[in-house]
């Protein structure tokens, strides 16, 4: 029995341990992505490390310190479970017929799977904040491919993990609002995989994850510093108007070229807190993220002879970078809240629901990923799940 093989495709880079097409990240917060992935200038989550350090400056001052432990992040597309068991079953089959017939079946459908955890540690003191968190994260990109003699699996991998820090200091009466200044940094590491698996090889199921370490890994480790601003303005306070910007990923986390790579961007954002009776709080954000296209589309060349090649091209689709959200909290007492939220992630419609009771969480979120060239090219709709422990 060869069941296990498809698992190990999803969890090789676990052990020591994305689409093509996606713009680079290295983590996306569920309760961020279900308003449209916007938080450039709203931030309230320790995980707005990841968008705009000084994000942390929103997060809530009447809670102490914030942990956040244990968190399992798991995404995956909306046809995932279906190639995977397929796959399944022919390669449990011994019959390379049969995985040639699920590879033209699928022939250039992506299967994305993604799974993360980010803990954290965080506390507000008013005028500053600060941060600690530990990533630990892998995502699977499996492309099956029947223009071939034989039909080959397309794969890109990556297995990433280190840690994260983040600061922030809010200067009062800056102008006519508060001006918050962030400051980031994260030293992390990586195992990436890219390259094909042929029928043949699917079917060499004893020495499978071995091979594809052999042919595939590449070890690579980077830092990075991130800045960040926010200006909330005084004026229209019942509104709790805001924009910000943020320069993230200076430093080295390209990770010598290899799939997962970060460029350095640019981004920003504008957000409103408007005060709703029935609403314990009100978000609406809308962002423009990597404002100088510095991310790039790449295509593979995988030819016959076990070559992997690619070529990066400019992509500069508006669509793709631009995020809307809005967010409701329900309520929030001592012992469980409720947060709903919607918006439109490159183009397409997000949902989130996010529940917390005594220190378990739960959370739910769909978005679709543009993993094409230009928005409208290619889509991803993806569903994801959230389970973890916070106080």
């Amino acid at each position: 029995m060869k069941k296990w093989i498809m698992p190990v495709l999803a969890g090789f880079a676990f052990t020591p341990l994305a689409n093509a097409g996606d713009l680079a990240y290295l983590y996306k917060d569920m309760r961020i992505m279900g308003m449209g992935g916007a938080n450039i200038a709203s931030g309230g989550y320790s995980s707005s490390v990841f968008a705009n350090p000084a994000g942390i400056a929103n997060l809530p001052t009447d809670h102490g310190v914030i942990v956040e432990l244990l968190g399992l992040d798991l995404t995956a597309s909306v046809d995932s479970s279906d190639i995977l068991n397929d796959l399944s079953d022919a390669i449990d089959s011994d019959n390379e017929d049969e995985i040639v017939d699920v590879l033209e079946k699928y022939s250039g459908q992506l299967t994305h799977v993604d799974i993360a955890n980010y803990s954290s540690v965080s506390y507000n003191h008013g005028k500053y904040a600060w941060s600690v968190g530990l990533l630990a994260a892998t995502d699977v990109n499996l492309t099956p491919h029947a223009n071939s003699i034989d039909g080959i699996l397309e794969v890109q991998s990556r297995g990433y993990g280190g840690i994260t820090g983040a600061f922030s200091y809010t200067v009062e009466n800056f102008g006519r609002g508060n001006l918050v200044l962030g400051l980031g940094a994260k030293v992390l590491f990586q195992k990436s995989f890219e390259g094909k698996l042929t029928p043949s090889d699917l079917l060499n199921g004893d020495d499978i994850g071995d091979e594809v370490r052999d042919r595939m890994e590449k070890d690579s480790d980077g830092y990075a510093v991130d800045l960040g601003a926010i200006y909330q303005f005084k004026y229209m306070d019942n509104w709790k108007p805001a924009i910000g910007v943020s320069v993230m990923n200076i430093g080295s986390l390209d990770f010598d070229d290899s799939y997962g790579g970060q460029p350095t961007t640019v981004n920003i954002g504008a957000s409103i807190e408007p005060d709703i009776s029935f609403m314990k709080k009100t978000r609406i954000a809308l962002d423009y993220v990597d404002v100088f296209n510095a991310n790039k589309y790449r295509i593979y060349n995988l030819d016959q002879n076990d070559v992997v090649s690619f070529t990066d091209y400019e992509d500069t689709d508006f669509l793709k970078r631009l995020r809307f959200g809005i967010s409701g909290l329900i309520y929030d007492n001592s012992w469980s809240s409720l947060e709903l939220s919607t918006g439109v992630y490159q183009g397409g419609v997000t949902g989130g629901i996010d529940f917390t009771a005594s220190v378990f969480r739960l959370g739910f979120s769909t978005y679709e990923e543009q993993i094409g060239p230009e928005y409208g090219d290619d889509s991803d709709r993806r569903y994801s799940l959230n389970l973890s422990i916070a106080w």
